[in-house]
């Protein structure tokens, strides 16, 4: 099952601590097998961390994403790869940047051998980013066709630095949004998030990037 969080500033400033931890804990309700996080310091530098066991075990890791701009996270229910080997868990690379999911790539094992990837975990999951490598074109152009080739309901975060870029991913599993005056959350489930729920539009891809104190966007509606 799984579940995904994530923040992103408008004002250059960190996320609120006790928000980010509610919204962890409600997110653990999706999985309590391991947690993981990236997120993007106020130097720029894009960092991981990542670890078997459940979110609220580890809610004091959310400290070190006191002054970041960017935070993705994920709570995890083990379906392929075992937990206690902590490369399975999440974040998994896509080239420079990181991403969560929520899903089963209900065909990881075809999508190996049709495209000549070369996993490093036993995670269905680390298929998106390999395959994100092997396209050209934009993020979330390459996004794009790296969810249209596999099969299953998924929600999507990522990030990228140099220059900072959020990844948000939906299809069939669900992924909610709001706007406070610092930033935007997300979430897979509403509960937890600081202001008025809204659902992102589903079969729906879109990068987000701060331009001059506003969010910018750029979006593929279809992703079939």
């Amino acid at each position: 099952m799984c579940g995904i969080f994530g923040f992103l500033s408008t004002n250059g400033r960190g996320p609120d601590l006790a928000c980010l931890r509610r919204i962890a804990a409600e997110t653990e309700t999706r999985g309590r097998h391991a947690f993981g996080l990236a997120w993007i310091d106020v130097e720029g530098e894009l960092r991981t961390f990542k670890r078997p066991g459940a979110a609220t075990a580890c809610l004091d890791d959310l400290d070190a994403c006191r002054h970041a701009v960017a935070v993705v996270g994920h709570c995890r229910w083990a379906t392929h790869g075992d937990p206690q080997d902590n490369r399975n868990n999440h974040p998994h690379p896509a080239g420079r940047g990181f991403v969560v999911h929520n899903g089963v790539v209900r065909n990881y094992h075809q999508l190996v051998r049709r495209y000549g990837l070369r996993p490093k975990t036993d995670c269905d999951s680390e298929v998106l980013g390999l395959l994100m490598m092997r396209r050209a074109g934009t993020l979330v152009e390459r996004a794009a066709w790296a969810v249209a080739r596999t099969e299953g309901p998924l929600a999507l975060l990522g990030l990228w630095d140099k220059p900072l870029r959020l990844l948000v991913v939906r299809r069939g599993n669900p992924l909610c949004f709001c706007e406070t005056p610092n930033g935007l959350y997300f979430a897979s489930l509403p509960a937890g998030l600081p202001g008025k729920a809204l659902s992102i539009t589903d079969e729906h891809a879109s990068v987000l990037r701060l331009e001059g104190g506003s969010i910018q966007h750029q979006d593929l509606s279809i992703l079939t």
